[in-house]
């Protein structure tokens, strides 16, 4: 079957972080998300029957501290994705992948077996590395920022050769491949999509040259900015490296009956319940401080983003609200937004029953109708 990330559907929707304890949102409040088997395959099968386009997780290997320890619990993200690949029927269901913790032959082979689980509906996510207590434990370290995308940029090489090629030799300057070989070859051709969220200009240029989808941070009331990037990356896709690209960005929802009730809510989820400190590490291990490029106040208002959603762009209100605001990310050319809430299980629910029908009437998306 087609790969659901390349429908005709205005507005893609994902779900981020199904994967790890407390999902996106580091807090405490009553219904976060609880991480074992059963709750994060509800999560698929829930957004599998919606017709979401993708599933994505999130790779890691040590939590944040905290009261939460957020993100400390994980399921792998590649046996994850064959796992949940092979249970679900229409939605593509990602790996995330840090490139020094997966030897490309290794991480080339584990991406056909999800391949084939999904019937061809698997896409990697490929992220260079940046977690240092992560990396640690595999005897790696974090390395200067542009020769992480070098780096990045030989594995992928070796990864997408592995998946189309016979029998060849690589010799670069961070992998030596002597006889690689691959087979079977992915069912999707020439390959899996890829998608990579790289922000600097060099990521950026990274992820126009090699990715199918770029995945970046959105501005807050800045839709002229929102725009241009948007506009931008494809601009280099297209003029430098001929390619066509999908722009998707991250959202955390709270959808209530009234504006006052979300509001409230996300103060509540945030504010009282939220781990600050884990996320006071979280942004350390990012390198984000106050600098000339944050004010202490922009990185006070980054932190309440990682705390409410992994760093994502606010989506707060009623449905009618929650709808008005993604057609305004639409119009920056956006093609799709990976989705996170406290309550998966439950705000899942109401998201298809509240919101989806909305959305559809909006024009932002076609009734689902499953494959026979």
């Amino acid at each position: 079957m087609a790969n659901a990330l390349f429908n005709d559907n205005k507005m893609k929707l994902g779900v981020f972080g199904p994967n790890v304890s407390h999902g996106c949102a580091a807090t405490t409040a009553e219904g976060h998300f609880e991480l074992n088997w059963a709750n994060s395959r509800d999560i698929v099968e829930q957004a599998d029957r919606m017709g979401l386009e993708a599933l994505v997780p999130v790779a890691r290997w040590k939590g944040f501290g905290g009261v939460t320890d957020f993100n400390g619990a994980t399921y792998e993200s590649l046996s994850w994705a064959a796992a949940m690949g092979a249970i679900s029927k229409s939605s593509t269901i990602f790996s995330t992948t840090h490139v020094p913790t997966m030897h490309p032959v290794a991480a080339a082979k584990q991406c056909v077996t999800a391949d084939h689980a999904s019937n061809g509906r698997f896409a990697l996510n490929v992220v260079c590395g940046w977690s240092t207590p992560d990396l640690e434990m595999f005897g790696a370290s974090v390395t200067e920022h542009d020769r992480r995308y070098e780096m990045a940029a030989e594995w992928l090489e070796i990864v997408r050769r592995l998946w189309t090629e016979g029998e060849f030799n690589f010799e670069g300057k961070f992998y030596k491949v002597p006889k690689g070989f691959g087979e079977p070859k992915p069912i999707q051709k020439p390959y899996p999509p890829i998608m990579n969220a790289g922000a600097s200009p060099v990521g950026a240029r990274f992820a126009a040259k090699y990715a199918d989808i770029a995945f970046t941070v959105f501005f807050e009331g800045a839709f002229d900015a929102n725009k241009a990037q948007v506009d931008n990356l494809r601009r280099v896709a297209r003029e430098d490296f001929n390619r066509a690209l999908q722009v998707w960005t991250g959202v955390w929802v709270v959808c209530r009956p009234t504006e006052k009730e979300a509001q409230d809510y996300a103060n509540y989820y945030i504010y009282e319940k939220g781990d600050w400190e884990a996320v006071e590490n979280l942004t350390r291990e990012l390198g984000l401080k106050a600098s000339e490029y944050l004010t202490p106040a922009q990185l006070q208002r980054v932190k309440y983003r990682f705390v409410a959603g992994w760093g994502g762009l606010p989506v707060i209100g009623t449905p009618e609200q929650v709808v008005d605001q993604l057609l305004e990310l639409s119009r920056t050319g956006l093609d799709g937004v990976v989705l996170s809430w406290v309550n998966y299980h439950q705000e899942m629910r109401e998201w298809a029953r509240d919101v989806l029908p909305l959305m559809e009437q909006a024009s932002l998306r076609k009734p689902f109708r499953p494959a026979a």
